[in-house]
């Protein structure tokens, strides 16, 4: 029987692993995998391409996995296939399917719907379909009979995590060498927050055990994986739990970088040390700064708590974000600024902001029409209005986290930000609100609808840089403007050479011609980039947070230009004496360094700063200087 089993992801990204298709592969003998394809799909490909895709080897089935994003598109292309291919088997399970199953399989002329956890129910479909006969009944499947659809029994989630192959060790899925991975380490949460679908039905949270997950982290050490995505939504609980998966990512594979989610709560000085020794980041859900708010949907929070355990972080020099949902129940604007300013004023190097999506499946969901609130029928289910929160009101709250968003996470703005607030006078919110009307001026905003947020990080630089001059001016501190540019273009630069290649010396030392009469040119890699200050100056104070006001006051804006590099996770940034300036800035490719001196310096003084740079690999020969 020939099965695909397909995947819509919400980008192409390091991200992108089939994941679910890989469980419900692994599930099967491996005799019977030999005819199953996992098909990656993806936003930008037509209708047309997806079916093509699909059907290139004509499956007798196809199976979807359907998640709040993909849902309309997948059932769109499923309708289609039952119309050009009426004898293929479509059947779809995952989060969607099992929260609306009669829903899924109308909508989408589907033969069945799989309902919680796929792996035995797909494997128990099967053998029916193979026989020709009817699967009706079966527990965990709603199938389409000749009579109207059949809901069978509930499937319980398995108890042994173990009795489900994995797809890495069984080779179903190949971890990508230098890509990312999705690590599912447990299944189910063992919270009940009223807005989440995770963990509906499943008794709690089941976790796999040590050695599988130890054997799993030796395969992708040897792919030569470079990031991991860790699939648990509180990874710390039991802290003892989480602190020994600390320790075996530590044993095992520091090099590696961890995607971890974790609740503030079970946060302590032992993990945090722990998380100090990896190269980690650790999403932490706040959802709000309200405990009034956040008990009306099952969930805790002592605020003076949350910023203890966070500063723990901090203190340690982990790299931590938050989630944050607008439009939860008793909730409104003027709470959410309240919360957005709490949250900021905890530096998170990331902020996730969510409008609330009213999800099927959730108590949230059943109980929206006695709260009064109104949401969208079809996905993403996002909240239109409630009592206290009516439509513009959220558009407001809307408006602000894309604002948020823009300045202060593609903006990489959590180094320098509180700076910034200082200098102007301003608290984060009132900030980021006049840097919401200045955006929507400048058109990167919208003021009614959502619309692509800018994603250039030299485009949002430029915005940042400009909303800064019309602040600054507007409260009286050109001032401090040339400080205040010298210290985002330097975190700018910091990060895009953080992020690029990395310049390495020539692996066995300069070699070939005469390099004082060779053209050269500047390593691709390094960036020169010119500052107001001496940039040694700013970096200095900044170690102790920096103060635009005290800088200016000590210092004369008597310019400087820095070279950044990268060697290998080190970022390297100097200001530049003459002599080097003057070759890497004249170094085209062209002239040689003799020309590019001409008589500023002796001879003896060029080459030994030619020597040094070639031998750092901040210059090579141009391919002129090699013809």
């Amino acid at each position: 029987m020939r099965i695909a089993l397909a995947t819509l992801h919400v980008r192409p990204s390091a991200q992108a692993t089939p994941l679910a298709a890989g469980f419900l592969a692994a599930a099967l003998p491996p005799g019977e995998r030999r005819e199953l394809a996992l098909i990656d799909l993806f936003p930008e490909q037509s209708d047309g391409e997806m079916v093509a895709r699909l059907t290139a080897s004509p499956p007798d089935l196809i199976a979807f996995s359907l998640y709040s994003w993909s849902r309309t598109r997948l059932l769109a292309l499923a309708r289609r296939l039952r119309t050009e291919h009426p004898s293929t088997i479509l059947v779809a399970g995952g989060p969607e399917a099992s929260a609306d199953p009669l829903g899924v399989l109308s909508e989408g002329g589907l033969s069945g719907v799989i309902c919680g956890e796929g792996e035995e129910t797909f494997r128990a479909l099967l053998e029916p379909l193979r026989q020709g006969s009817d699967p009706s009944g079966l527990p965990g499947l709603t199938w389409q009979g000749t009579d109207g659809p059949v809901t069978g029994p509930d499937r319980p989630p398995a108890e042994d995590l173990e009795a489900l192959p994995s797809p890495w060790i069984e080779r179903v899925l190949l971890p990508p060498a230098e890509g990312g991975v999705l690590w599912e380490i447990a299944r189910g949460c063992p919270f009940g927050c009223d807005f989440c679908f995770d963990g509906r039905g499943s008794r709690g949270v089941r976790h796999f055990s040590q050695k599988r997950l130890s054997a799993e982290l030796d395969l992708f050490v040897r792919a030569g994986v470079s990031q991991v995505w860790v699939l648990d939504s509180t990874f710390n609980h039991p802290p003892e739990r989480g602190k020994t998966l600390l320790r075996l990512l530590a044993r095992k594979a520091p090099h590696l970088h961890y995607h971890l989610e974790a609740k503030a709560d079970f946060l302590d000085r032992e993990t945090a040390r722990l998380l100090s020794r990896l190269d980690c980041s650790v999403q932490i859900g706040l959802q709000s700064a309200r405990p009034e708010v956040l008990r009306r949907v099952h969930r805790q929070l002592d605020p003076a708590d949350f910023a203890r355990k966070t500063h723990l972080m901090a203190s340690e020099g982990v790299a931590y974000g938050f989630d944050l949902i607008y439009g939860l129940p008793g909730d409104d604007h003027r709470g959410f600024e309240g919360s957005l300013e709490f949250a900021l004023g905890l530096s998170p190097n990331h902020l996730d902001l969510f409008r609330l999506a009213v999800l099927p499946g959730t108590p949230l969901h059943r109980q929206s029409a006695s709260l009064g609130m109104k949401a969208q029928k079809a996905p993403p289910y996002e909240l239109l209005s409630a009592p206290g929160y009516p439509a513009e009101e959220l558009d407001r709250s809307r408006r602000l986290s894309e604002a948020t968003d823009l300045f202060y996470n593609r903006g990489r703005a959590v180094a320098f930000f509180p700076a910034l607030l200082k200098a102007s006078g301003l608290s984060a919110v009132p900030f980021l609100e006049a840097f919401a009307h200045w955006a929507e001026a400048e058109g990167a905003l919208s003021p009614k609808e959502e619309k692509p947020l800018p994603s250039d990080p030299q485009a949002i630089l430029a915005l940042q840089e400009g909303f800064i001059r019309g602040i600054f001016t507007e409260r009286g501190k050109t001032a401090l403007l040339p400080a205040a540019l010298d210290l985002i273009r330097y975190h700018f630069n910091y990060a895009e050479t953080l992020l690029g290649g990395e310049t390495l010396p020539p692996p066995e030392g300069p070699k070939g011609p005469d390099p004082w009469q060779s053209p050269l040119r500047p390593s691709p890699q390094v960036r020169l980039v010119d500052f107001a200050y001496e940039i040694v100056d700013l970096l200095e104070m900044e170690e102790g947070g920096v103060d635009l006001e005290a800088f200016a006051g000590l210092f004369r804006p008597v310019g400087s230009t820095a070279l950044f590099l990268r060697r290998g996770a080190q970022v390297v940034c100097e200001s530049l004496e003459e002599g080097f300036l003057r070759l890497l800035r004249g170094c085209d490719g062209i002239r040689t360094p003799r020309e590019i001196f001409a008589g500023s310096l002796s001879r003896a003084e060029g080459e030994e700063i030619v020597r040094f740079a070639l031998a750092e690999g901040l210059v090579v020969a141009s391919e002129k200087g090699n013809s």
